[in-house]
């Protein structure tokens, strides 16, 4: 190994703990809204920014209760938004 690449004899070292998808499902009733279902699955993240992402969508301003999934009311139907384990793989670059 080429020393000069290196001279303080240490490499930077990045730990990934486990992914996470942000689940989002807005159950609607068509009719009644006029407007069709929707999903929403986020790229794959820490937790701590899934749980803070999943409260945004929540309109929670404080720390959410449980592992979920969670339930909030619409006009017309309700959302729901769980958190999951994203799959393993390559990072994207």
């Amino acid at each position: 190994m080429d020393e000069s690449a290196d001279p303080g004899g240490e490499q930077l070292e990045l730990t990934l703990g486990p992914l996470y998808h942000v689940v989002v499902d807005d159950r609607v009733s068509g009719p009644l809204t006029n407007r069709p279902a929707r999903s929403y699955r986020s790229p794959p993240q820490g937790l701590e920014d899934a749980r803070c992402l999943a409260a945004l969508l929540l309109d929670r301003g404080d720390e959410l209760d449980g592992d979920g999934p969670w339930r909030r009311p619409l006009a017309g139907g309700q959302r729901h938004v769980a958190i999951v384990l994203a799959a393993p793989g390559p990072l994207a670059g």
